[in-house]
């Protein structure tokens, strides 16, 4: 080898890895941010059923952007599940328990379409 390309390669190399641990840094953060949003957190995620984790998602999701077309009762299902997902019951949860949850939201996004189409008929009539 030259004198000089040794350096080179080495800086290359470094350049490279740390690209790569850059790129990585970045992506954990959008990815912390992302489970956040949805009201998720990194521990325990590889421990938990995917229905639970989507049960958390949809409950979190609900209560924050649509509180308002829930009943009581609905909110208090939401509320006590996210309690449960947030401590050691997480463990104890069934898929019957994440089931309900979803219908809840599956209720509460019919709730939402009727509201649009009713909206978007009164537009049309205008």
């Amino acid at each position: 080898m030259a004198p000089g390309t040794e350096i080179t390669f080495i800086s290359s190399l470094s350049c490279s890895v740390l690209n790569n641990y850059m790129k990585n840094t970045q992506a954990e953060t959008a990815l912390r941010s992302w489970l956040t949003e949805n009201g998720l957190s990194s521990e325990g995620l590889e421990n938990t059923d995917l229905h639970l984790l989507q049960a958390q998602r949809i409950a979190y999701n609900t209560l924050k952007h649509h509180a308002a077309l829930l009943e009581q009762n609905q909110a208090a299902v939401l509320n006590n599940f996210l309690r449960a997902m947030g401590s050691s019951e997480r463990k104890k949860l069934k898929l019957a328990q994440a089931k309900k949850v979803m219908n809840i939201g599956a209720a509460v996004n019919r709730r939402l379409f009727k509201q649009h189409r009713q909206l978007k008929r009164q537009q049309q009539a205008i």
